[in-house]
């Protein structure tokens, strides 16, 4: 605004000029005053017309990527008139946690982006090109643009600005590493299994009929086929031919829930249960997710249910990618609430950096309901005691280690 009132009154400053010239009859001040007006009626125009039919593309490789991998990225500015462009400056937005290779970062942004700043100039119908790669340095998902493209006349005079609105979206999953880089042994990660895979008995496969027998559950009798034998009865369910593993995603990170989180923890929880996740598809297993936390701009937390289906491992990764640190209610009540929801024989992999004794009771209703439960457990020290027969991985020191050492990578 300052700039634009200073040409104005540069403008002023020559038409007066001309007016004292032609007062006082002295030719060469109202000449000056008229070259003045008449380079700076060009210089006006020119500015009018400089982002007039200017387009502004950006086009990224691809817009899912994992920590650590880069991502090419194509911008271009095309200048469709028989108009040059003396100088054209371009800022475009970009989030702080994708880093930009081979470009200029300019001014800041509010505070959530900084800007790409690109400068050159453009002949009549000229296309310019740029590329560089945007290094995915954290989990998220992040907005690029709009931008922002100021030019002018050759003087200086006037300045022109335009905005380019088109956005475009990159979606960073979480960092991931192999199982043993983690902590969790390769070999029955979750427990003991059959052929690598936990059994449990399938109610959707009943089988033959035997008698009753003392700790069989009630709903497994046939009441029917008891009737016609006069002895109780009860189905035998076939073993499922298939583990279906549930991630429990525990988004605590700090006992007091109004006292703040720890972006270590969580990120370890993340990472670790976005590890266990490919994993378990890699075997064949079916997935779901479960968690006390939300998406950005949910309202509610993530629950995914269990599916076999190929698509099944990016919609998980996608939610761990979102994952905000709100604490929507302690993982123990979410737990405890959804227990009866969860498909019979499920295995729990609960990834936490707390475990309270409510956790703890929690866990030992879901094992008597028949759910193996495996805790990987990412804060530092031992973990504290959980009922019998749960798989417990502490992770914490080895975790630690490696964000040291900066041995975790893009998958």
């Amino acid at each position: 605004m300052a700039g634009r009132i200073r040409h104005e009154l540069w403008l002023i400053f020559f038409a007066v000029l001309v007016v004292a010239g032609i007062i006082t009859g002295q030719v060469l001040i109202g000449g000056f005053g008229i070259l003045g007006l008449i380079i700076g009626s060009i210089a006006w125009l020119w500015s009018r017309l400089s982002l007039e039919e200017v387009t502004y593309e950006r086009s990224l490789a691809r817009n899912r990527a994992f920590v650590g991998d880069e991502v090419p990225i194509t911008v271009s500015i095309t200048n469709k008139k028989p108009v040059p462009l003396g100088w054209l400056r371009l800022y475009d937005r970009i989030p702080p946690d994708v880093e930009v290779r081979g470009g200029q970062m300019g001014e800041q942004v509010g505070a959530t982006a900084l800007s790409l700043m690109l400068s050159t100039s453009m002949g009549w119908y000229e296309r310019v090109v740029w590329e560089y790669r945007l290094k995915c340095t954290a989990r998220g998902y992040f907005r690029l643009g709009p931008a922002r493209l100021e030019s002018g006349d050759l003087f200086g005079f006037f300045t022109s600005e335009k905005t380019a609105p088109r956005r475009d979206d990159l979606l960073v999953y979480p960092e991931t590493a192999p199982l043993p880089e983690l902590g969790i042994p390769a070999l029955k990660p979750m427990g003991d299994a059959r052929n690598g895979l936990l059994i449990h008995r399938d109610t959707s496969r009943p089988g033959a009929a035997r008698d009753y027998q003392r700790g069989d559950p009630l709903k497994w009798v046939d009441w029917k086929l008891s009737a016609k034998t006069g002895r109780l009865q009860v189905r035998v369910f076939d073993p499922s031919s298939s583990t279906t593993i549930v991630l429990v995603v525990a988004v605590d990170t700090n006992p007091i829930n109004w006292g703040g989180y720890s972006p270590v923890l969580l990120e370890r929880v993340i990472k670790v249960a976005a590890s266990v996740a490919i994993h378990a598809v890699e075997e064949g297993y079916e997935l779901g997710l479960f968690s006390n936390g939300s998406a950005i701009r949910a309202d509610r937390p993530m629950v995914i249910p269990p599916s076999g289906e190929p698509a099944q491992l990016p919609v998980v990764l996608e939610a761990l990618a979102t994952i905000t640190p709100v604490v929507m209610s302690p993982i123990h009540k979410r737990l405890g609430d959804h227990a009866r929801r969860f498909p019979m024989g499920s295995t729990l992999v609960i990834a936490t950096a707390i475990v309270s004794p409510e956790l703890a009771a929690v866990v030992s209703s879901l094992k008597k309901r028949g759910h193996p439960v495996v805790v990987l457990y990412v804060a530092e020290g031992a973990c504290p005691d959980l009922p019998e027969g749960v798989v417990v991985h502490e992770l914490g020191e080895r975790l630690s280690r490696a964000e040291a050492a900066s041995e975790f990578g893009p998958r």
